[in-house]
This record gives C-alpha cells, sequence and structure tokens, in this order.
C-alpha cells in the first residue's frame, strides 16, 4: 500500500528497501503472486526493525508504534485507520522470560491487530521458544519440512518456568521458495522458522477476508481446530511431559495449519 505503507526508523529512507533479502522472502509468502504467498491479493505495509541483520530494541519498538498508527516516511501524521488486521515478525531471541516487548504485543491486541510471531531457530531442545514468540497474547509458529517431519532446527516449549505450550501451531519453514531481493524477478529459498511465521499470517489474512472483523481468539480457534496432525511424524519427544504424538504438544503445538480448512469453515458461534 502506497498511504503510510513504509516506515525505516533507523534512516527515515523514503523508498522501500532490503539489505540482506529477509524481508522481502518473507512478505512475498505472505502475498506474493505466482504461487509463492498464501494471501496473494492481500494489502501489506513494511517496517524495518531489523534494518542491517541485527534488531535493536529502539527500531522494534519504533515499528510497533508504526504497525498500530502508520505514519509516513518520516514518522510523521500517524493515521491509525490504516492499521492492518495482522502483523508477521520474523524476529525474536533466546532471552528467555524478557518482556521487553509485551506492552507493544498488548497494544496491537487492544487495536485488533493479531500478532504472529516465529517460536525461535534453537532448537531441538526443549524448552527453547524464543521471545517475543512465547506470549502467551501471539500466535506463536515453529517451522516443518516437506516431509512433515519438524524441522530440526525450530524451538520447542514449553515456555521455561511456565506450563504453556509453544509454539502454537506450525507452517512450512524448511528450504522455501519465496521472493528475492536481487532483483524485480528474483526468487530466493531460505529456512527457518521466519519462513514458517508468514504462511500464519497469510492464512490469518484469508480468516478475515471470510470472517470479517473476526477476534483474535476466532482466528485462534480456527487455524488450531483445523491444523492437519495426521501427516505429521513425531519423534518421540515429551517436552514438558506432553508426547508429540498428542495434540498440542511442544513441537507442533496443535499441528500444521491447513489455510483453506481455516479459512472456509464457519466459526462456531
Amino acid at each position: 500500500r502506497s498511504a503510510n505503507g513504509w516506515y525505516e526508523p533507523s534512516t527515515k529512507s523514503k523508498l522501500p528497501n532490503d539489505r540482506h533479502g529477509h524481508g522481502t522472502h518473507v512478505t512475498g509468502t505472505i502475498a506474493g503472486l505466482n504461487g509463492i504467498g498464501v494471501a496473494p491479493e492481500a494489502k501489506w505495509i513494511a517496517c524495518a526493525g531489523c534494518p542491517a541483520g541485527s534488531c535493536p530494541q529502539t527500531d522494534l519498538l519504533a515499528c510497533a508504534q508504526y504497525i498500530t498508527c502508520p505514519t509516513d516516511t518520516d514518522g510523521n501524521n500517524p493515521d491509525c485507520k490504516l492499521a492492518p488486521h495482522v502483523v508477521n515478525n520474523s524476529w525474536g531471541s533466546r532471552r528467555n522470560g524478557d518482556t521487553w516487548y509485551e506492552a507493544s504485543i498488548q497494544a496491537w491486541r487492544k487495536a485488533g491487530i493479531i500478532p504472529v510471531f516465529s517460536n525461535g531457530n534453537a532448537g531441538p531442545g526443549c524448552g527453547t521458544v524464543g521471545v517475543p514468540g512465547e506470549s502467551a497474547s501471539v500466535i506463536g509458529v515453529g517451522a516443518t519440512d516437506s516431509a512433515d517431519l519438524l524441522a530440526s532446527f525450530s524451538s520447542k516449549g514449553p515456555v521455561p518456568n511456565r506450563t504453556l505450550i509453544k509454539p502454537d501451531v506450525s507452517a512450512p519453514g524448511r528450504l522455501v521458495r519465496s521472493a528475492g531481493s536481487a532483483s524485480d524477478t528474483a526468487y530466493a529459498t531460505f529456512s527457518g522458522t521466519s519462513m514458517a511465521s508468514p504462511h500464519v499470517a497469510g492464512a490469518v489474512a484469508l480468516i478475515l477476508n471470510a470472517n470479517p472483523g473476526a477476534s483474535y481468539d476466532t482466528v485462534y480457534k480456527l487455524l488450531a481446530t483445523t491444523a492437519d496432525t495426521a501427516s505429521l511424524k513425531p519423534s518421540g519427544a515429551n517436552c514438558g511431559g506432553v508426547s508429540d504424538s498428542k495434540y498440542p504438544n511442544n513441537d507442533f503445538g496443535y499441528g500444521r495449519i491447513n489455510a483453506n480448512k481455516a479459512s472456509t469453515t464457519k466459526p462456531a458461534c
């Protein structure tokens, strides 16, 4: 979207840019054409919270505010009516229990914005889920591969010092082909829970298109109750005392999302 559709806190750049390809790849998975995007007709905006590979907290917090009330490229003229319905966050850290981003998450929730976060790439051990993906107020996403195994790098729950199961759901995250930043026609293949999270964000967009105004709880329930489990291949893990052959668990969550079923199933009254 052109109006208030791009913000880079560190440089106030006028033109959208991507210096390492991560954001381009993620956005392609959400809304790309030619079969790579989950919701190819979705409108999107972007904020560069990780401009050079690292993710300064100041930039991430500025982006959180931008998502709540999008501004122009100089950070002026905020218009909360232009806020997105769902926000993908393909970033995180291993500082378990750190709540520095929680106020931003709660602001999104209060504004009706559904937050989706990658679960982290610190697997295969138990209790390796990162922040903010471990928050009880976000949809945390783990990564599967083409064989329906949990990707070896995908972080697992439970949330340390709590019994909260994470991830909430899983999605493809290994060797994902999407848009590349080398040119306007480039493709690239990346792996990570960063690649899984935008699949879920795209599915959320489809659900909201089918059910305008649906709440976070409604969207969450649709993703969870329609997730595929039969084809998944448990490894015998028992993280948090929960077998990975029972769902939800701390490997796959409720299972691998099924975007078609989630967006065509009528929400329960």
